[in-house]
């Protein structure tokens, strides 16, 4: 009989996290491993500092520290970073895509006509930059501009300036323009800013749209309004993070810094559940796009509902979004596609292009080739392992 190995959860857990260990879980049944999982019984956050001279196998660990860096590089077993809050060179590190991360959040407030922008962030953490970077990109690409806000993160923070955060956070909030789309770093500090809104009286989403990062649902569904975010697919972290452990175990040959894992979609919540654009025929244009996105409707048809010409919704359209309204609705299609093919696996390709508003399957494979140069069957796959 072989022997059980221990491998030790040194991470905080929450709900994302138990999605990440459900893919640590999936690859053990998978690869038939016999491992027996450690944790901190009544905390849940076990450190890599808690670790010095455990006799364990190997460790999954979220490196926030520079001391948890140097600790983690000695240990006898082999480590795994899962955390992108610093630059890791001298551990294995498997981490989500962040600069996809603020590119999507980008997308999103671009797509709803937002043409002026803000970041909030953290001072000197490595995957708030790399979001910010992503982001801003996005925004360039469309001329939009972007201020931003960064605050001290908290790893190992102690008294009352937390507090100072707020204050300094609300001031800021208080100074951005009208009619603005926000990313803050995490669902944790968008919902900080949804609260310095509330008590600033600045209105969500009309004045101020925010979209976090995470979809942490206790966070983005209990939040006033609630919380827009990008979902990262935390489940194939787990797994890709969990199958480089195991490379490491039993010294194979591996990338220590393997590609990152790509984020899934924006859900989309009260929060963001606006058009930024002034003209009420326009703005009933796009609300009747997404209210039947998964009809084969057409531009026609949505000159049609506001009551205008093709050729000035054409000119409208290209203003507010910088796309005409066919290439508007084929992307909303496209994306909406992406988010069944990824949330439910039993749906057949046919039944994914028909609840997006394509004709056949034949169409939304030849579009989504295009888009993103692979058919649905591989892009979905590929979200597994």
């Amino acid at each position: 009989m072989d022997r059980v190995e221990e491998i030790a959860f040194a991470f905080p857990r929450g709900t994302h996290q138990e999605v990440f260990i459900e893919g640590v879980l999936r690859f053990a049944r998978e690869a038939g491993r016999d491992w027996s999982y450690l944790t901190a019984p009544e905390t849940l956050s076990l450190s890599v500092l808690d670790l010095i001279g455990w006799p364990g196998d190997g460790v999954l660990a979220a490196l926030n520290k520079p001391a948890e860096v140097e600790v983690a590089a000695r240990l006898k077993p082999p480590v795994v970073n899962i955390s992108s809050a610093l630059a890791t060179p001298s551990v294995p590190t498997s981490v989500v895509d962040n600069e996809a991360i603020g590119r999507l959040a980008a997308q999103h407030l671009l797509a709803k006509g937002f043409r002026t922008c803000a970041f909030y962030g953290l001072e000197s953490v490595r995957y708030s930059a790399d979001r910010q970077r992503g982001f801003e990109q996005a925004l360039a690409a469309a001329d939009a501009p972007c201020a931003s806000f960064h605050a001290a993160p908290t790893f190992g923070l102690e008294g009352s300036g937390w507090m100072k955060q707020h204050e300094a956070l609300a001031e800021w909030l208080a100074e951005l323009p009208d009619c603005c789309g926000l990313m803050a770093v995490s669902d944790y500090r968008a919902r900080q800013a949804l609260d310095a809104c509330r008590r600033i009286g600045r209105r969500v989403p009309d004045g101020l749209a925010v979209v976090g990062v995470d979809n942490e649902q206790v966070i983005c569904e209990h939040s006033n309004p609630p919380l827009s975010s990008v979902s990262r697919n935390d489940e194939l972290e787990g797994y890709r993070a969990a199958a480089l452990l195991d490379a490491l175990m039993r010294g194979q040959a591996t990338d220590r810094q393997p590609p990152p894992v790509a984020p899934i979609e924006v859900v989309e919540r009260a929060s963001t559940a606006t058009y930024a654009v002034l003209d009420s025929r326009l703005r009933a244009a796009m609300q009747y796009l997404h209210e039947n996105l998964g009809d084969p409707i057409t531009v026609d048809e949505l000159t049609e509902h506001a009551g205008v010409s093709r050729r000035w919704l054409e000119y409208a359209f290209r203003e507010a979004v910088g796309e005409t309204p066919y290439q508007y609705l084929r992307r909303q299609r496209l994306m909406s596609a992406k988010r069944w093919l990824a949330e439910d696996r039993s749906l057949k390709v046919y039944e994914v292009a028909r609840r997006c508003g394509f004709t056949s399957a034949k169409q939304l494979a030849a579009a989504f080739q295009q888009e993103f140069g692979l058919s649905p069957r591989e892009w979905r796959g590929a979200q597994t392992r």
